[in-house]
């Protein structure tokens, strides 16, 4: 159970919460996991489930079948721990409001050894330094003010969960992605959710997605930020050479049509969720040469293992439980979760209900 972590905001001014989460990976995807009133939650994150829904982009088709499927694969498992290392140090960089670039060689160095990487990356330290000053080169063109980065959340109504990289206010102009635009007399100050993204090849339609899930928990979790419109936005960084060249790729994703096919893809993920079998193999005692070993190891049911991990302090607080320093944070409701676990095709008939209850919105609203 080494890659079982409990997660917790990195940064956040406002937006609290006083619940605790688990992640962990099942089958090489990514599940987060709560306990309430002796009952587990088990939710799939965002990724896991666009992962398993969406359909195999045009483009990374041709990019497996340029590098070849083995070769594939590692060059993405190499670009998503960059992709970490990044975020990790941005989280810390807007926490502290600066970053001393002469200590990221020893972060690379330190996050390879954490994370036993065998392969090169002697070009990351220069490619972090670049990436973070087209950060701060974004942060500031729009005034960006954040109130919460790294912040994980789960959804109760939807039964799902994620981490935001960034939710705060920028100043937009009138221009094409929230530009500013000279005849722009002044800005608009919005709140937007911002998910960085490391590649620079452009957004694509699991972008727009994962962003427009990252909405749902914010409203489902903060409805008194829904008083004000929220913007969505994707940032990755550009090649640069000079200092008058464009350093980021900024892209509003807010009227994406992916907003009317999430719940879809969320339906679509828990009923073929519903017939996996989610089992651990635990092995225990000593393995004898010449002998039946079948008693060493068992097969348990991962719910069951993470159950184990839990203890009634690591519940969900309720609203009537004060912490010791006498302020009450925000709490997070369950209150249609039984004491037995809700399989996935139940929850797939309520997401549909939800389904049903948008799109009649729609038409009155049409």
């Amino acid at each position: 159970m080494e890659n079982f972590e409990i997660i917790q905001p990195f940064f956040s001014t406002s937006l609290n919460v006083n619940y605790t989460i688990y992640r962990s990976r099942v089958d090489k995807e990514r599940f987060y996991f709560a306990m309430y009133n002796g009952s587990l939650l088990k939710l799939p994150s965002v990724t896991t489930i666009l992962a398993n829904t969406l359909p195999m982009e045009e483009w990374l088709v041709r990019w497996i079948a340029h590098w070849g499927y083995e070769q594939a694969i590692e060059r993405r498992n190499q670009a998503a721990h960059y992709g970490i290392l990044f975020s990790m140090i941005v989280a810390d960089f807007i926490r502290s409001k600066q970053i001393d670039l002469s200590t990221i060689e020893a972060r690379v160095a330190t996050y390879r050894y954490a994370n036993n990487i065998n392969f090169p990356t002697d070009f990351w330290v220069q490619r972090l330094k670049e990436d973070l000053f087209s950060l701060a080169c974004f942060i500031h063109d729009y005034s960006f003010e954040p109130i919460a980065v790294e912040l994980p959340l789960v959804s109760t109504k939807y039964k799902f969960a994620g981490t935001i990289d960034a939710i705060g206010w920028m100043s937009i102009g009138s221009g094409v992605n929230g530009k500013k635009l000279k005849r722009d007399s002044q800005t608009q100050r919005v709140l937007a959710i911002i998910d960085w993204k490391t590649g620079r090849h452009g957004f694509y339609r699991s972008h727009e997605a994962q962003l427009h899930f990252y909405r749902l928990l914010v409203e489902e979790n903060f409805p008194e930020l829904t008083q004000t419109p929220i913007k969505l936005f994707n940032w990755a960084p550009k090649e640069w050479t000079s200092e008058s060249d464009s350093k980021y790729s900024l892209k509003d994703q807010t009227q994406s049509k992916e907003a009317f096919r999430i719940l879809n893809y969320l339906a679509i993920y828990q009923v073929d969720d519903s017939i996996k079998n989610h089992t651990f193999k635990v092995f225990d005692g000593v393995l004898k040469l010449n002998s039946d070993n079948s008693d060493r190891v068992k097969f348990v049911d991962y719910a069951d293992l993470i159950r184990n991990k839990f203890s009634p302090q690591n519940s969900i607080v309720q609203e009537n439980e004060v912490p010791e320093n006498g302020t009450v944070k925000k709490d997070i409701q369950i209150s249609d979760v039984s004491n037995e676990e809700m399989t996935a095709v139940e929850v797939a008939s309520d997401v549909l209900s939800e389904l049903d209850s948008f799109f009649q919105q729609l038409k009155e609203e049409a």
